[in-house]
């Protein structure tokens, strides 16, 4: 895309000849003017407008934009200045060739004149690229102020919450560089899982090369955990109901098998109480390791009692 005829005028790098053409007439008028001193965050984007008016004590009074003829670029343009002018009170104006032409008409020399002036300039070269040699920024290093201004404007950005802000973070991720980090070495690693072979950072305690084998190792891991839990409860369990049978053996050896559970119902309380489980199958599972029924455990009790049991 042709971006137009770029070159410094001054100390300011002009992107096209119409801001130069305008440039020229303020400065004949002895106007005073910035030239893209800051950049507004407009929602879905950040804009940085052409030229800057200023009163005597220093506040922005006025933007104006320049813009070729095509209608796209016209129409972008209009709405991010009319978010500009309700966002921040500021008076907007859009100027393209139509209008450039108008203000020349009380000038000494043409708009065309102008024009070709800045396109025959030595200072001025075609550019038809937004990078690469043909960008008029190529090779050249930022002035102080410069950095300065770059750097409060990303500040503003990611402090603030816009689209810019999204963008430029997914710039980072695909670059694998963080914010405020200096890019680290990677290096191959063989999953612990699967053995497969997979790239990460030198600083990464990353052990899988996927979330399905490190949720794999973490569900064998959980599953052993619970398994050497529950053998200790069925293990305490099994030892309470012992010591309850031989603190409680006259009620035990005297409970018909038709009573059982008037008999177990403190102990099943107990129980739950003191290790979180009231499921009798789960009792029975912690003294014979298959649940058995009541029956099978009032008959360990009464073994208990009769000294049957070690």
């Amino acid at each position: 895309m042709n971006r137009g005829y770029a070159g410094f005028y001054g100390e300011n790098y002009l992107r096209s000849s119409y801001e130069y053409a305008y440039a020229k007439y303020l400065d004949y008028h002895k106007i005073p003017w910035s030239y893209e001193a800051d950049v507004f965050d407009i929602g879905y984007k950040t804009y940085k407008p052409d030229f800057f008016f200023y009163d005597q004590s220093g506040k922005l009074e006025k933007i104006v934009e320049i813009k070729s003829r095509h209608k796209k670029a016209k129409d972008e343009a209009e709405k991010a200045l009319s978010i500009i002018k309700e966002r921040f009170d500021i008076e907007c104006e859009l100027l393209s060739y139509e209008e450039l032409l108008v203000l020349y008409q009380a000038l000494p020399f043409s708009l065309n004149s102008t024009i070709t002036e800045w396109i025959k300039s030595e200072d001025t070269t075609i550019n038809k690229s937004a990078y690469g040699e043909l960008n008029g920024h190529f090779n050249l290093k930022h002035s102080a102020s410069a950095k300065q201004k770059i750097g409060e404007h990303t500040k503003k950005l990611w402090a603030s919450d816009s689209i810019a802000k999204q963008r430029m973070i997914e710039g980072l991720k695909k670059s694998g560089v963080k914010k405020g980090y200096i890019r680290i070495p990677r290096e191959k690693r063989s999953c612990k899982e699967c053995r497969e072979v997979f790239n990460v950072i030198v600083t990464s305690k990353r052990k899988y090369c996927s979330r399905k084998c490190s949720g794999n190792v973490a569900m064998r891991n959980a599953t052993i955990q619970y398994m050497e839990k529950r053998q200790f409860i069925h293990k305490n369990i099994r030892d309470y109901i012992i010591k309850w049978s031989m603190d409680n053996k006259e009620i035990v050896l005297e409970t018909p098998l038709n009573k059982i559970k008037t008999t177990i119902a403190p102990l099943i309380v107990d129980i739950e109480e003191q290790f979180g489980v009231k499921d009798f199958r789960v009792i029975s599972k912690a003294v014979f390791g298959e649940d058995r029924g009541r029956k099978e455990l009032i008959l360990f009790m009464k073994n208990v009692c009769n000294e049957k049991i070690c």
